[in-house]
């Protein structure tokens, strides 16, 4: 063999072995060091060291012919930066077409609500949130109101169950019933009112603490 196919073939021996290296970079003493930090010649001493076989492959030239020379030792150096500029690459375009993608959401999604900049887009969102959060709280406060008025259905029927087993005399059950028949809060009271012979502020006086919406009652 050649002394060129030599080196090609040790140019071609280097190859990647731990991919996960690539945002790890560590110094001659093996602590990792911050990316930003780090010079030039520590990262790729860390690549050609830690994410491929150039080690194992100059080994192997040194059992081989009982040394390594300069030229074999730039050639392992080369076939490993092209190893890890492929990598940087491949990295490269996934970050390109990942940004494309989200672009063009992010454009749809401007054309879509109407706004130019992205910054118009996140106020608008930001706007769309608190809505959903309001349309939430509406929505739990009328469930609350229907377990509320299931409750209180529930409670009319046992009363009116309760009065009749105790056989009240039907003057006093067509007065309960007539309050009970009534959707109105309003005419409720007035019927309570004409009921017990009491006048109207005398008996919202009475049931203030008992009547959800008093101050629209109070105001009618």
């Amino acid at each position: 063999m050649s002394n060129k196919d030599n080196l090609d073939n040790i140019r071609e021996k280097v190859k990647l072995t731990d991919q996960t290296q690539l945002y790890q970079i560590k110094d001659k003493s093996g602590q990792v060091i911050s990316y930003e930090e780090a010079s030039g010649r520590e990262i790729f001493n860390h690549y050609r060291h830690s994410m491929t076989n150039y080690d194992q492959v100059l080994d192997e030239v040194r059992v081989e012919q009982g040394y390594v020379s300069g030229r074999q030792e730039k050639k392992a150096t080369a076939g490993a930066a092209e190893q890890v500029l492929e990598k940087y690459r491949d990295e490269h375009i996934k970050v390109i077409r990942d940004s494309q993608k989200k672009g063009s959401v992010l454009k749809a999604l401007m054309g879509k609500v109407g706004v130019a900049t992205a910054s118009a887009l996140t106020n608008k969102l930001d706007e769309w949130s608190e809505k959903i959060k309001t349309v939430s709280n509406l929505e739990n406060s009328q469930d609350s109101l229907r377990v509320w008025n299931d409750t209180y259905r529930v409670q009319r029927d046992i009363v009116k169950l309760i009065l009749a087993q105790e056989e009240i005399d039907k003057a006093t059950l067509d007065k309960i019933h007539a309050i009970y028949s009534t959707r109105s809060v309003s005419k409720a009271i007035e019927k309570g009112s004409y009921i017990l012979n009491l006048e109207k502020a005398e008996l919202l006086k009475l049931l203030k603490k008992s009547i959800r919406y008093s101050k629209s009652i109070m105001k009618e």
